[in-house]
Parts: C-alpha cells; sequence; structure tokens
C-alpha cells in the first residue's frame, strides 16, 4: 500500500511533464523515485516534488513553439512551420486535446464578458448564453472526436508538396474515408427537423410580440439629414396572419421534396463502388447531444410563444423547418445500407451523381506501418 501511495504521488508530480515525455519515461522515473525515497514513505518529499515541478515546466517551455507561433494556433487554428509540426502532433494526439483547443478560443468570450460587465447582465442576455452554451455542448457530443483529431492533424501537421512522408517515429499513410451512413444520419435529420418545424410554427403563430425595424430621420452638421435603423418590441395585432406564409412554405417544401425524391430515385441505383471508404453510425453520444438539441429548441420556442424572450428567431427558423422537412423525409425512405449522408445530401442539393471517394490519410507509427 505504501509503494501505491508513493507511486501515485509520482504520478502526480509527473503530471507537470509533457504527455509524449510521460508516455516515454513517467514508468522509469517512478520506479527510480520509489527506489529513492526512504522506508515507509508514502508521497514525495517537498524537495523532489519541487524539483518535477520545475523539470516539468522548464521541458514544456522547451518543446513550445515560440509565442509567435504558438498563439495563433491556439487561438485561431493556424498552421504551424513544418519543424513543429511533431509537437503539434504530439499535443493533438494526447489527453486533453479537446479541452486544450476550446481553451484556446476562450478570448472569443472577452468582448461579451467585458460588455456584460460593464453594462449589466440582463436575464434575457444570460439566457442567450446558456442557450449558446448548450449548443455548443451538444453538438460537440455528436461530433466524433477521433474524426475531429484526425481532420486537425491533417489540417497542421500532413506535409506539403515534395516534402518528406515521415514525421519522428510516424509516416502518413493511405486509409479509407470514414462517412456516416445515410439511414441514422438522415433519421436524425427528420427528427430535428420535425421538431424545429412544430416547435416554432407554433412559436410563430402565438407569440405575443414582435420585433420590428423601423427607420428613424435624424440632423447631421454637415448634411442635414440622415436615417437611423432602430428596432422596437411591439404587441402583434393579428397573430393568425402568420398562418398563410407558413402555409405556403410548407407547399414548397413539399414541391422541393418531389424534386429531391427524382432525383434519388434516378442517381442513387447507379451509384458507383466506394473502395476507399467505410460507413460508421452515429456515435452513443449523439443521442445525448440530439436530446440537447430537442430541448434547447423546444425550450426556446416555448420562452418565445409565452413572451418571456421577445427575439423574433421563429420567423426565420419555422419557414426553414418546414422547407427541408418533406426533403428529410424523402431522403430517410431511399436510403439504404451502404449508402452514405453525404451521397444523399450530395445528390438532393445538386442532382449530380454520387462521386467516388478519394483516400483518406492517417498518421500510423513506423513499425505499424512495415507491418502492413
Amino acid at each position: 500500500m505504501t509503494d501505491e501511495q508513493l507511486q501515485r504521488s509520482a504520478a502526480f508530480w509527473l503530471r507537470a511533464y509533457p504527455p509524449a515525455w510521460r508516455a516515454e519515461r513517467a514508468a522509469e522515473v517512478t520506479a527510480v523515485l520509489v527506489d529513492l525515497a526512504g522506508d515507509g514513505a508514502r508521497r514525495l518529499d517537498p524537495r523532489t516534488a519541487l524539483g518535477l515541478l520545475r523539470g516539468g515546466i522548464a521541458t514544456r517551455w522547451r518543446r513550445t513553439p515560440p509565442m509567435r507561433v504558438y498563439l495563433p494556433y491556439r487561438m485561431l487554428d493556424i498552421r504551424v512551420p513544418a519543424r513543429f509540426r511533431e509537437w503539434v502532433r504530439q499535443d493533438i494526439s494526447s489527453p486533453g486535446n479537446l479541452r486544450r483547443n476550446l481553451l484556446g478560443r476562450a478570448w472569443l468570450f472577452v468582448l461579451p464578458l467585458y460588455q456584460g460587465l460593464t453594462t449589466g447582465f440582463r436575464d434575457e442576455n444570460l439566457v442567450l448564453w446558456t442557450a449558446l452554451a448548450v449548443a455548443g455542448a451538444a453538438t460537440l457530443l455528436c461530433v466524433r472526436p477521433d474524426a475531429a483529431a484526425r481532420r486537425r492533424l491533417q489540417h497542421h501537421a500532413r506535409p506539403g508538396p515534395g516534402e518528406p512522408r515521415e514525421l519522428g517515429a510516424f509516416v502518413w499513410v493511405r486509409t479509407s474515408r470514414a462517412r456516416i451512413a445515410g439511414e441514422p444520419g438522415s433519421r436524425a435529420l427528420v427528427l430535428l427537423l420535425a421538431v424545429g418545424a412544430a416547435a416554432w410554427s407554433a412559436a410563430a403563430l402565438l407569440a405575443p410580440t414582435r420585433v420590428v425595424f423601423r427607420a428613424l430621420p435624424c440632423e447631421l452638421p454637415s448634411t442635414g439629414l440622415c436615417t437611423e435603423i432602430d428596432s422596437a418590441v411591439v404587441a402583434r395585432e393579428a397573430p393568425d396572419l402568420a398562418v398563410a406564409p407558413l402555409v405556403v412554405v410548407a407547399l414548397l417544401g413539399l414541391a422541393l421534396a418531389v424534386v429531391v425524391a427524382r432525383r434519388l430515385d434516378r442517381r442513387l441505383p447507379a451509384r458507383p463502388d466506394q473502395p476507399a471508404r467505410h460507413v460508421l453510425g452515429l456515435r452513443p453520444q449523439a443521442r445525448v447531444g440530439i436530446a440537447l438539441w430537442i430541448v434547447l429548441v423546444v425550450a426556446a420556442a416555448l420562452a418565445e410563444a409565452t413572451g418571456a424572450w421577445v427575439h423574433s428567431v421563429s420567423v426565420v427558423t419555422a419557414p426553414v423547418c418546414l422547407l427541408l422537412l418533406p426533403s428529410a423525409v424523402a431522403m430517410q425512405r431511399r436510403a439504404v445500407s451502404d449508402v452514405a449522408f453525404v451521397d444523399l445530401r450530395h445528390v438532393a442539393w445538386t442532382g449530380r451523381p454520387v462521386e467516388v471517394d478519394r483516400h483518406d490519410t492517417e498518421l500510423v507509427p513506423v513499425a505499424l506501418q512495415e507491418l502492413r
């Protein structure tokens, strides 16, 4: 038990070192620290712990690119020079990549936070920020972390024309491209559009207020005349007037669905083989993400319908959902096991034949490449 406690203490202080360094040397250093510790020691002494902390910070500093490269990469996801690609590979492949990536974008919230501190946080602002946070969390749950990490690696570490394919002990190889299957992808799309169409249409019909924009005259010392655009929240005089536009949009959606169905019936049976593709289903956490999106849409529509939220989002979202829902249903009814969602979307949007996927690229250890 004493050795296990000492090993946990050493592992805690070794976290000051970069993940790649720990993967190579943590076990060896831990064994040395356990041997050098006194009998009955349960944790590292302060001097040793401070030395590990200082050494870890120094190692991270030496391996981190200069600030002129690090800040654009972390804050704006800008591609780094070739000599720092090994560091990027370690940063993206090591645990905590998603957390570091999100913290690097935290500067986007500085201006809204400063405005809230200076003008005071109003209830509607808190509701809006809460909705954005829930939407971001739901989207992250629907995205595959391995696919997102691969895309970032391809953006930052993939070699340019004429550059070597090796990157340290790793090499770029061709691999099949992962695609979301058409049936689960279209089913999730139909569910979200159906909930959005019902909730936002009800909000558009029942909302007691609406936002209007109007031009106000003003005077300037130089020209004497100008125009200002102002917005105001006014009470709705006749809520039933919104029924006619929604019915027209729904009929346009049905007509569009007929066009989409004809395109799919003509192009999908003649789809080519896809040797450079493998089809995947939605990740298990995607159900939680879709549920969060449904809760967010229903809550926002309910807030607008009751007048608690004055933003007229339903003016745009209700017609969009009604217009796209019939086409999404047509896509779902024609989705088969070997059809990817991207094929359904491509044919429905463009009417062109299904395109043959190119091979994807992946960074694998050199030893694994030799086994292949």
